[in-house]
């Protein structure tokens, strides 16, 4: 028997725990925190599926899409409905489980501060990139490129009813 990833479609062992391809976690099927999406060759523009997907979700609600790095195309949501900060890193424990050595176990954090999403680095060894420029804590714009490790993503905000 196998196991099919949620997040890359990699088909692994049923006994495995972790995904041989993308490292995510297998066999938990009430985790929401990745959506994979087949995406175009070229992910530096924002796609068709990315628009309608941010239309899906409550105001001030944003995706961070992986645009390099193992998980090109996924989509990572954050719900501003979560009272808790999404934590990324290399822990699988992480809200954005990120599975590479360039990555901090607890690398940074996303938090909703009423109007716009803030990434706050945690310490981390390689640091947080916004724009290509380190931060250590930073609202985040609409496209704006997000570097953690070898991942960069584009971030990508809901409609704000304006």
């Amino acid at each position: 028997m196998t196991t099919v990833c949620v997040v890359c479609g990699n088909v692994n062992d049923a006994a495995s725990r972790f995904c041989s391809s993308c490292g995510a976690a297998l066999g938990t099927t009430s985790d929401t925190s990745v959506i994979s999406l087949v995406t175009e060759t070229d992910t530096s523009e924002i796609s068709l599926a990315d628009i309608e997907a941010l239309g899906a979700l409550p105001t001030g609600s944003a995706f961070l899409v992986v645009h390099r790095g193992a998980l090109e195309g996924v989509r990572f949501p954050l719900d501003v409905r979560k009272t808790e900060p999404i934590t990324i890193g290399r822990s699988p424990e992480s809200g954005v489980f990120l599975d590479d050595v360039t990555v901090s176990r607890k690398h940074a954090s996303l938090e909703f501060n009423g109007a716009t999403w803030v990434i706050t680095d945690a310490g981390s060894l390689n640091g947080t990139y916004v724009n290509r420029k380190r931060v250590d804590s930073q609202e985040l714009a609409e496209n704006d490129e997000v570097q953690i490790g070898k991942y960069r993503f584009v971030y990508l905000s809901a409609a704000t009813g304006e």
